[in-house]
């Protein structure tokens, strides 16, 4: 697996995603028609953010953030003197289907602690925001509500 290549501009990590062709599932595939409005064996697993067709989810608009990056030769949004930008401005919008909130958090830990190192902690981070609970100041957190008073 090319860590490199199937992370995106924005900090995704294609190689932890549901809908990367390499990890999608029935179960996924039938959750994602129902999403698109479409049949589960009319989807098409995505490639990678770096592909050719690009994310599934832009349809064929492209990736401005892509177009950015590429535009100033670099690999993602961290190493753009301009970081962090409103590409990556969290959004409540959508947030508990998409992981995009993550974007940022992502790329300030591949800055901080380089690709490989994010990599190994990717599928974790994004377990920790589907699944995790959050508490204010805490951050995300696994188990029962742990906001004591005080």
């Amino acid at each position: 697996m090319d860590i490199k290549e199937l992370t995106s501009p924005c900090g995704m990590g294609c190689f932890a995603c549901g809908v990367y062709k390499d990890n999608i599932t029935d179960e996924m595939a039938q959750s994602l028609a129902g999403m698109l409005g479409i049949e589960a064996k009319d989807v098409v697993p995505c490639d990678g953010c770096r592909s050719e067709r690009g994310s599934i989810f832009l349809g064929t608009t492209g990736c401005p953030t892509k177009t950015c990056v590429e535009s100033k030769g670099l690999h993602n949004c961290s190493e753009c003197s301009e970081f962090p930008c409103e590409n990556q401005m969290p959004v409540a919008d959508q947030a508990n289907i998409f992981p995009h909130n993550t974007k940022l958090y992502n790329l300030s830990r591949i800055k901080l602690n380089g690709l490989e190192a994010w990599a190994a902690e990717a599928g974790m981070i994004q377990q920790k925001y589907f699944k995790g609970k959050f508490a204010p100041g805490k951050g995300p957190y696994e188990g029962e509500d742990t906001i004591q008073s005080e």
